[in-house]
């Protein structure tokens, strides 16, 4: 792989984050064949080696890119005789990935998803021993953050931060010893504290968040209503968290798990997840067109298809990832949105299976995705590959 060009420059470093930067490089990809030109700058996934520090469970669950130059991946791992699982962060420079030490403040720490709006301003958070855990990078080193917890059993899965004095963490905390509900809290520059939330059904819960602005944010997951899986789509429109109309698809469905979201603008955006219909397990995306939520085709490929993870640069280029059964084997499944429909693109699939967790873009041309593979002669190993 050719990295000459990470060579460090001012341009590379935006202090803005991953799902406003559309907002900065539309209008120079604004005209006709912006879908062609945008596909042809990303011609082949690669994988990109990062370390597995763990004897057992390594595992890279969110990804963050700043510029080519500039990645962070989050996760978990373990050790065999160990019972204590522990926090995973790994930084691309560009060349190489390296481990970077994260506070463990428990017995089990997991990290979810990461948010990256400088060289200096990055946002992992996850749980700790049933609580909330929020770590931040400050350009030098991780420290953990002090979150609320509204019970024990509490779970951040998603993270965004739209400035240094606004950033949203999403997940669930339990109500009582049976269900759950949405869990939404806000960093205002000096402290997170709790938002409310709606939570239509039981077990309501939120795994992903994306904002366009201090005013303009959605935040995606599901509920149950009696033993029907729904979608969750809530809009924070600068003042408080409603509940957006969401289609869910049709028939019964048993589960459902809307767990990506990411927006190119106000009038563009997509969430991505996967459900269960008559006994078969299928994707599912929705586009947001400026008005409403609607569903949209993919491909579901092979045998239990199902999306993880979905980063947009504009409403003619997004990219969608997860996994899907090939016979026996577990395959990487990597999407493209060319404004018009999503299309199955070709992707590595190292050990004997992998899945992808994550995906982040900063650009046509560098787009970076994580996740696990199996290695059959020793643990699960992380997995990373970049599209250039």
């Amino acid at each position: 792989m050719d990295w000459h060009h990470c060579i460090p420059r001012t341009r590379f470093v935006l202090a803005v984050p991953l799902a406003s930067m559309a907002l900065l490089i539309a209008p120079a990809l604004a005209g006709a064949g912006v879908a062609e030109a945008q596909a042809a700058s990303c011609s082949s996934w690669v994988t990109s080696p990062p370390p597995s520090p763990g004897t057992r469970g390594n595992e890279l669950h969110g990804v963050a890119a700043l510029s080519p130059c500039n990645v962070w991946a989050v996760g978990d791992y373990s050790n065999n005789g160990s019972a204590t699982e522990l926090a995973l962060a790994e930084h691309f420079n560009g060349t190489s990935w390296k481990v970077v030490h994260t506070p463990e403040p428990g017995q089990i720490n997991q990290l979810r998803a990461v948010s990256a709006i400088s060289a200096k301003n990055v946002w992992a958070v996850g749980h700790v021993d049933g609580s909330t855990l929020i770590l931040h990078w400050n350009g030098t080193s991780w420290a953990r953050v002090p979150s609320p917890t509204p019970g024990t059993g509490s779970d951040l899965s998603g993270v965004v931060a739209v400035s240094s004095t606004s950033a949203w963490a999403v997940g669930t905390s339990p109500v009582g010893s049976t269900s759950t509900q949405t869990l939404v809290l806000h960093w205002n520059g000096k402290k997170w504290a709790r938002t409310a939330s709606p939570s239509p059904g039981i077990n309501s819960r939120l795994d992903a968040v994306t904002g366009v602005s201090a005013s303009n944010a959605w935040a995606i997951g599901s509920y149950a209503s009696g033993t029907t899986g729904k979608t969750l789509i809530l809009h924070w429109n600068g003042t408080k968290w409603v509940r957006a109309a969401s289609p869910n698809p049709s028939g019964p469905v048993t589960e459902m798990d809307l767990v990506g979201v990411s927006a190119a603008s106000a009038g563009s955006a997509f969430a991505v997840g996967t459900y269960v219909g008559g006994g078969n397990q299928n994707t599912i995306t929705l586009r947001w067109n400026g008005s409403a939520w609607k569903i949209v085709a993919n491909p579901s490929p092979g045998q239990e298809p199902s999306l993880a993870g979905v980063s947009t640069i504009s409403a003619s280029n997004a990219w969608a990832v997860g996994a899907y059964l090939a016979g026996s084997t577990t395959q990487t499944l990597i999407m493209h949105w060319d404004g018009r429909a999503w299309d199955q693109v070709v992707s590595p699939a190292p050990g004997t299976g992998s899945g992808l967790t994550s995906v982040a873009a900063t650009s046509a041309g560098n787009v970076w995705a994580v996740g696990t593979y199996d290695n059959s002669t020793g643990p699960e190993q992380v997995l990373a590959v970049h599209c250039c």
